[in-house]
């Protein structure tokens, strides 16, 4: 039988019982009409005939509509009414002109036959009732397709072959820093902000019981006021790579809040004093630094920045390296190829004299960071730029031995001053990939904006209800995470990978 064609399954008797889907109809003909039965018989069939019965998708509005100019003034319909199978899955009926629309969005898939029940009105029968008289049944298939994301498995992973790391993660803290001001009598106020970050293990891991791979680590130094973010997306190709990210965010933390010391903090302000002399005149106020080349490569030498995060960059490669040759030798199973990795990271601090954020950042690999201007209108500063490959999901790895020279961290390096910010997005191509779909995306300052303002905060078409929860101050850290850990789990067609977001947002 065709997926359209109508069934005229047999007229039914008293005492019948409804099928589960089931659209019942009663009718009557015009007054006086002496034209037997069978003719209105065929005018139902040809209504039936001419009724397309579409295959429809869960979640996706769906409707049937009946139209009723085929069938003219031979019949009348009088009433009508759904079957409880129907009804209970949101399905409703609404009137138009000469037509008839059966309509829902389905809740849940359906594969079935659907019957359409007539039922001729006389004096005894206003409305349907099984037990009256008999009726005319017709069966039409329906099927209504699970969404997408319903096909989807989420096995367990039945072995970590060492190295353990859970589906998920949501970890949030409020950092209040005192201004090195800030006395008694003082009204210079505390600086706050929020760290916010989630990490999902990603629909194809868990169609085939893989581990998450994707890591992020955060911590903050009170005594020298330097504070620190890392995210790290271990590729889907290295069976160790959830190793990899995870010593890359924690060892490229654990340097730089080694040599991120409070003398260091004199020699940075002495830098960055020195630097300032040198490019007065190009710079029409003091405090305008944004982005430029002399002042970021002065500072970068003179206070040892640069050779500060070399130093932790390769620290991480470093802690990667020795993991992989450990492992070889005691089961000779593993290359340092085994664990590559990319690295988002960045240590930032408010220096008063400055009345600025320091923010120094570094990026390799795939995803994407981007600091989004408080009042700047709607300047964004994106920290780097994602390495594509010749083909699609080839990047950069930490864990390539060109990617630890000197010259290749420099180059990664950005060094940042904002005197306030709304947010620092540190994310993993889990998100670029459906919100930034081209590296010209990920450099387009507005594509962040309206990712941050729009898309996470008031939904979209991959995730409707959004996660407003972010926006509200009144609310702690921790369950602002653990709600962009919901929001992670928003339908994208074609994009699976881990999702790890990172958000620093500075308080009201």
């Amino acid at each position: 039988m065709e997926p359209n064609n109508t069934e005229h399954d047999q007229t039914k008797t008293r005492g019948s019982s409804i099928p589960e889907y089931s659209i019942v109809f009663l009718y009557q003909t015009p007054l006086g009409d002496e034209r037997p039965h069978s003719y209105f018989i065929g005018r139902i069939e040809a209504l039936l005939n001419a009724t397309n019965i579409p295959t429809g998708s869960v979640g996706v509005p769906y409707e049937i509509i009946l139209d009723l100019s085929v069938i003219g003034q031979d019949l009348i319909i009088t009433n009508m009414k759904l079957s409880s199978g129907f009804t209970d899955r949101g399905f409703e009926i609404q009137f138009a002109p000469n037509k008839i629309i059966i309509k829902a969005t389905p809740r849940e898939s359906i594969d079935s036959a659907m019957y359409f029940i007539f039922q001729k009105r006389n004096k005894t029968n206003e409305n349907y009732n099984s037990n009256e008289l008999s009726y005319n049944s017709y069966k039409k298939p329906l099927l209504i397709n699970p969404h997408p994301r319903d096909l989807w498995q989420n096995l367990p992973v039945t072995d970590y072959e060492g190295y353990k790391n859970d589906d998920f993660s949501a970890a949030g803290v409020t950092v209040e820093y005192i201004s090195e001001k800030r006395g008694i009598f003082s009204t210079s106020p505390a600086k706050k902000f929020e760290v916010i970050a989630a990490s999902q293990r990603g629909r194809s891991h868990a169609h085939v019981g893989k581990p998450r791979d994707d890591c992020f680590h955060f911590e903050f130094d009170l005594q020298t006021g330097w504070n620190f973010v890392a995210v790290a997306d271990g590729a889907g190709s290295a069976k160790f790579s959830r190793k990899g990210s995870d010593l890359a965010c924690h060892n490229v933390i654990a340097s730089l809040r080694t040599n991120l010391s409070a003398e260091f903090n004199n020699a940075l302000q002495t830098a960055i004093n020195a630097a300032l002399q040198q490019t007065q005149q190009q710079t029409q106020q003091q405090n305008n630094f944004d982005q430029s080349v002399l002042l970021v490569t002065e500072i970068l030498d003179t206070s040892k920045l640069g050779d500060i995060f070399h130093n932790a960059v390769y620290t991480a490669y470093k802690s990667i390296y020795d993991e992989s040759q450990k492992r070889k030798t005691e089961k000779n199973d593993a290359e340092i190829k085994d664990y590559h990795t990319t690295l988002l990271c960045a240590a930032f601090k408010y220096f008063d004299v400055f009345r600025s954020w320091v923010i120094v950042s570094y990026w390799v690999g795939d995803g994407g960071a981007a600091i989004l201007r408080r009042n700047g209108g709607d300047e964004v500063i994106v920290l780097g730029e994602p390495d594509g490959g010749e083909f699609a999901g080839q990047t950069k790895f930490l864990t390539m031995k060109d990617e630890i020279t000197a010259e290749a961290i420099r180059k990664r390096l950005r060094f940042t001053f904002c005197e306030t910010f709304g947010a620092m997005l540190f994310v993993t191509d889990g998100i670029t990939d459906p919100f930034f779909p081209s590296e010209a995306a990920v450099a387009d300052g507005k594509r962040w904006i309206d990712f941050y303002e729009n898309k996470l905060k008031s939904g979209c078409e991959e995730e409707p209800t959004g996660c407003p929860i972010l926006f509200n101050e009144t609310i702690e850290p921790q369950k602002k995470a653990e709600a962009l850990l919901k929001w992670l789990d928003f339908w994208s067609k074609g994009n699976h990978d881990d999702r790890t977001i990172l958000i620093v947002k500075e308080s009201e």
